[in-house]
């Protein structure tokens, strides 16, 4: 029997056809039977890539299921201590026995957790003003202040002004802000048109009318002569 010296070879199907000249780099022709190709690829293409696409959402890892409540996470903020409320610039206002009004304002106050009649004040000023007219003012770094008593406690830099022109520094002092009085048993230093003046302690009455230097203390007065030359030499 005589065979032919090539056998034909198998018939190749459009799809394998198509996928050889993908794979070959190969141009689609989209004109006549490479239309109907083209077509016939994307029917096979399509449900691949869709079956690619459930494939890879199902084995995607599920995301961590999130707990029914919720967490905080580290804060910088600072907390104060008192446990109350900030209040932004208080102000305190009212009058003694004798109607003779007094005031005092901060930067910010603080009310303490244990005692609601207990106030923490940063950079505290005080007023008070007698009924001749005559005034006495303060300043500090810090205070207390008991709204029941009305007693007001310093600490840090004080000062305290009186109208006369006089100014008193020391780092503890107490104030009576319903009796217009004011104490303080730590060094104090002042100096007015009059003089100069250092004690170890102090007592401040009626409304800074009578000023007493308790303990050491030493008092330097000008004559009257000599606030005469230094207002000519002025």
């Amino acid at each position: 029997m005589n065979t032919s010296a090539s056998q034909s070879q198998p018939t190749k199907s459009d799809s394998e056809r198509i996928a050889e000249s993908f794979a070959g780099g190969g141009n689609i022709d989209l004109s006549g039977s490479g239309y109907s190709r083209f077509v016939l690829l994307m029917r096979i293409a399509l449900p691949l890539s869709a079956a690619a696409i459930v494939g890879l959402v199902i084995a995607w890892p599920q995301p961590i299921k999130k707990p029914k409540g919720f967490t905080v996470g580290v804060s910088k903020v600072t907390i104060h201590d008192t446990g109350g409320q900030q209040i932004v610039n208080p102000r305190f206002s009212s009058t003694d026995s004798k109607q003779r009004p007094f005031n005092l304002t901060a930067d910010t106050a603080f009310q303490q957790k244990n005692n609601p009649h207990l106030v923490d004040l940063a950079f505290p000023k005080a007023d008070l003003t007698a009924q001749s007219g005559t005034w006495m003012a303060l300043s500090a770094e810090t205070g207390m202040f008991n709204r029941q008593s009305e007693i007001l406690d310093l600490k840090g830099a004080i000062s305290l002004f009186h109208d006369s022109g006089y100014e008193l520094k020391t780092t503890v002092a107490q104030i009576n802000m319903a009796a217009g009085t004011a104490k303080g048993d730590v060094s104090i230093s002042g100096h007015g048109p009059r003089g100069t003046v250092k004690g170890s302690g102090f007592r401040i009455l009626e409304r800074g009318k009578t000023m007493i230097f308790t303990g050491k203390s030493k008092m330097v007065l000008y004559p009257t002569s000599k606030q005469l030359k230094l207002r000519q030499r002025q």
